[in-house]
């Protein structure tokens, strides 16, 4: 019996970058393909927790460059509904739990 599972989540990485901040992004899109493009736009920042939230590992670089991208995305024209937040985490928060296999 072999297991997967992510390397050591203490580790840092490129989606949990060395004194990175945990910031959880909840967004409440009512368009399909704005939805859809804001979360490939969050998968370089993080990773999902549940359908609309991330959780996002950020250094000051990565924290003023999310920032612009969402600003840029918010601006853009679109109709409907549209809500993003972004939370800051509590200190000694961890990535989410790594996906698991059992391949007998």
């Amino acid at each position: 019996m072999t297991t997967l599972s992510h390397p050591d989540d203490d580790q840092p990485s490129a989606s949990h970058p060395a004194r990175a901040q945990p910031v959880y992004i909840a967004y409440d899109i009512s368009e399909c393909r704005r939805r859809n493009r804001l979360h490939r736009l969050l998968h370089g920042f993080g990773e999902p927790v549940q359908e609309s939230l991330f959780l996002c590992w950020v250094d000051a670089p990565r924290q003023q460059r999310l920032r612009v991208l969402l600003d840029d995305f918010q601006r853009a024209p679109h109709s409907g509904e549209e809500k993003i937040h972004c939370i800051t985490a509590r200190p000694g928060t961890s990535p989410a739990p790594a996906n698991e296999w059992i391949l007998e």
